[in-house]
Order: C-alpha cells, then sequence, then structure tokens
C-alpha cells in the first residue's frame, strides 16, 4: 500500500528554503574547518578567547571541530531532505523546522563564553 500525497506548493517552497539553508550552513561549517585545520590559516582569527568571543575560540583545534561538527550536521540533514523530497516519507515542514532549530542550537551555542 503506497500513499501518494501530493505536497502543498508552500510545502514544497518550504521544503526547498530548508534544503538552501542546510546546504549553505553546512558549506560555511565545513569551509571553516578546511580553512582552519587543513590549510592552518589561523592569523585572521580571535584564537585564545580574548575579549568578546563564544569559547570555541579558545583554540584553533576546538574552533575547527566545532565547525565540523555543525558542518556536518548541515549535511546531514541536507542529506535527510533530499532524500525526503524524493521519497515524501514525512513531512517538508519537519525538515524545514529542524533546520530552523538546529540553526537556533547554533546561534545560542555561539553566544556561550
Amino acid at each position: 500500500m503506497k500513499f501518494d500525497k501530493e505536497k502543498t506548493l508552500f510545502e514544497k517552497i518550504s521544503t526547498g528554503i530548508g534544503i538552501l539553508l542546510s546546504v549553505f550552513f553546512s558549506f560555511l561549517g565545513l569551509s571553516e574547518f578546511y580553512i582552519i585545520r587543513v590549510m592552518k590559516q589561523t592569523e585572521s582569527y580571535p584564537f585564545g578567547g580574548e575579549g568578546p568571543v563564544p569559547y570555541y575560540y579558545r583554540t584553533a583545534e576546538l574552533y575547527s571541530f566545532v565547525n565540523l561538527t555543525y558542518g556536518v550536521a548541515f549535511a546531514a540533514l541536507t542529506g535527510i531532505a533530499i532524500w525526503n523530497w524524493k521519497r515524501n516519507k514525512i513531512s517538508g515542514f519537519v525538515t524545514f523546522g529542524l533546520t530552523l532549530i538546529l540553526i537556533l542550537i547554533q546561534l545560542f551555542h555561539g553566544l556561550q563564553q
């Protein structure tokens, strides 16, 4: 028994926006990891924890690990959203909501000093 529920236009748009946001934040996290950990370009970053910066600016390794974690999380969410776009197993609003929740977690995590 197969359910072929048609997605509404609003659901398609919100799913598309969620995928684009996930791709964007995944790219940001993974590119920061690549720049800091692989290429070792740390001159323009305020590592050392001085000033009003999040706690993960203490070391380059910690900063790159945090960015790798968020990059992988957003990449996984992107994969789930694209898979869902093809298979239509869960609502597109769920993937959009998960994307927004992960963005909020990243923002609030950045406020921790």
